[in-house]
């Protein structure tokens, strides 16, 4: 079973030589490692030219991380795909550990892994993990997958599509919503990805964004019938959808849009989430009680 890696990268020079030697560190070797540079203008080139086979550098003109992520697989000859971020890296037994598991389930069209904070200690999975499966109506409600983590069978992700580049931060969201609809998809319960959290001004924390692009993933599945019959199920989704948007505008200091998403949230699902689409239990009102002390007591932040 071959596996291509595909890593899109832009002006991450640095980071994606680290990415690169995470996967050649494998203790099961990819046959190729596709490196996307997305039209960079720092010292990339330069930094990935150290590494010869199965390292190949593609460059184009830049055109987002869907579009790179995209000309990877279409180059990719594996009989999976594995994606990675250039900022992340992998623990070294995560491809073996990930293939073994595809290899005992033919069923599994996509597998993904728990991820931890990186840089920072590098933990010991266990020789077996849990396999969690991820149902649809559960990945409708709530994202599950983190791009790193994730190796896919070929077939089955070219069979779904490519990534959508119109969407601009849950472009990833979207695609496993359609292998998930074709596929079954799952979690290791390992922590095999290391996962570099993002920085204020990157895609995953532009709220306004997020939001919009999140409610158009919903919307094109609503179109596709993922919801006929299911209005509860349709109404979980945008409502878990709206209180993730309130977390989002929290973070960027507008408590006040972030307070109006919580009611929102609650107007599409008045209900208790189930404990695997919410962080902590009562997440709702916790969250509203918190934004309101910060404004009687704390710096009050913006309220826009």
């Amino acid at each position: 079973m071959r596996v291509s890696v595909v890593i899109p990268t832009y002006n991450s020079a640095e980071l994606v030589v680290e990415a690169v030697r995470s996967v050649l560190a494998q203790t099961r070797p990819a046959a190729e490692v596709l490196v996307v540079d997305d039209g960079s203008t720092d010292d990339t080139a330069d930094q990935l030219a150290a590494f010869g086979p199965p390292v190949r550098v593609i460059r184009k003109e830049n055109g987002g991380v869907s579009s790179a992520r995209n000309r990877g697989v279409a180059e990719a000859s594996g009989e999976r795909i594995a994606f990675l971020d250039a900022d992340d890296v992998w623990h070294p037994r995560k491809l073996e550990t990930q293939l073994g598991v595809l290899e005992a389930h033919p069923d599994l069209g996509l597998l993904g892994t728990r991820t931890f904070d990186w840089p920072g200690p590098v933990p010991d999975p266990p020789a077996a993990p849990p396999l969690a499966r991820v149902p649809f109506d559960r990945l409708i409600v709530r994202n599950a997958f983190c791009t790193s983590t994730v190796v896919v069978r070929t077939a089955v992700l070219r069979a779904a599509g490519e990534f959508d580049t119109s969407l601009q931060g849950p472009e990833d969201y979207d695609l496993w919503l359609r292998i998930a609809a074709a596929a079954a998809v799952a979690n290791l319960d390992a922590r095999l990805t290391g996962y570099r959290h993002a920085t204020p001004n990157s895609l995953s924390k532009n709220a306004e964004r997020m939001e919009r692009d999140t409610l158009r993933i919903l919307a094109k599945q609503e179109g596709a019938g993922a919801f006929w019959g299911k209005d509860l199920l349709r109404r979980r989704a945008f409502g878990n959808t709206t209180l993730t948007a309130a977390y989002m505008y929290h973070d960027a200091g507008r408590h006040g849009t972030a307070l109006k998403r919580i009611a929102q949230s609650f107007w599409w699902w008045p209900l208790p989430f189930a404990r695997s689409e919410v962080n902590a239990f009562l997440a709702r009102p916790r969250f509203a009680v918190g934004i309101l002390r910060r404004w009687a007591f704390g710096p009050r932040g913006a309220a826009s």
